[in-house]
């Protein structure tokens, strides 16, 4: 693993420069599953760049994106990429975007690379090793009371999973310090791992969005689980990370399971 970390933190690295060159000259802007997810050619671009490298340095792993177009069914030896995820605030020049690079071994994300380019962050975990920003090891936050926690999401656009969500949303904004929307679920979950934010919650959010930090926050000495509080899996579809100890209850709302 110390071999895979320190090459997917050159490839990161890499990535997040080609990532910053095209900021003025993003190309082709075209959507995905409705008007407001938009993809890039700098996505795609950068995606075939990571996976160039990966398939290099490690020739019998499987590699995998956002952009690949078809489902990943074999998470037993694969890399996981999200070549930028914060699209629209790339395409915006806001810089809370970031490269995404997960690897899973026997179907659990043992290694995670997380790099934001404008902002100059690494951060990276390996399980059983630690989570680390800029190479110094990392923590979650101590913070037990909601009322001084602050916490990161994601708003959903979809009408259906807005009413879902809504009366948690008012619950928590009525009791935390703050809630926030970064547009990166990537780096939301690494700022739990690092205890810039307490928790971190999402309806509706894909694997390879967190993939990378997924395990980073476990190392860190958080919880991953979905909204309902099962363990968290490649197929949940809400996300509720913590830095374990934050005393929060979601409220009395039914939330009704997607299916």
């Amino acid at each position: 693993m110390k071999e895979r970390v320190e090459k997917v933190i050159e490839i990161a690295e890499k990535a997040g420069q080609f990532v910053l060159s095209r900021r003025r000259s993003v190309g082709k802007i075209e959507t995905k599953s409705s008007a407001i997810d938009v993809v890039t050619e700098v996505d795609k671009e950068t995606q075939k760049l990571v996976t160039q490298e990966l398939k290099r340095h490690f020739p019998t792993d499987i590699v995998w994106g956002e952009e690949s177009g078809y489902p990943l069914d074999d998470f037993s030896s694969t890399w996981v990429i999200d070549p930028i995820d914060g699209t629209s605030n790339y395409v915006h020049d806001l810089p809370f975007y970031s490269v995404s690079i997960a690897y899973f071994q026997d179907g659990k994300p043992s290694l995670g690379v997380i790099y934001a380019p404008v902002l100059r962050e690494m951060f990276w975990a390996v399980r059983g090793v630690g989570a680390f920003l800029d190479g110094q090891p990392i923590t979650v936050s101590p913070i037990r009371s909601l009322h001084q926690a602050i916490l990161g999401t994601g708003f959903p656009h979809e009408a259906r999973r807005w009413a879902l969500v809504e009366p948690m949303y008012a619950r928590l904004l009525s009791r935390c310090q703050a809630l926030r929307a970064m547009g990166s679920a990537a780096l939301g979950v690494a700022y739990v791992a690092c205890g810039r934010l307490e928790g971190y919650l999402q309806l509706g959010i894909s694997f390879y969005d967190v993939a990378a930090g997924i395990c980073m926050v476990q190392e860190a000495g958080g919880r991953v689980y979905d909204l309902w509080g099962r363990e968290w899996t490649v197929k949940s579809r809400s996300l509720w990370v913590s830095n374990g100890v934050l005393e929060i209850d979601f409220g009395p709302t039914q939330l009704v399971e997607e299916r």
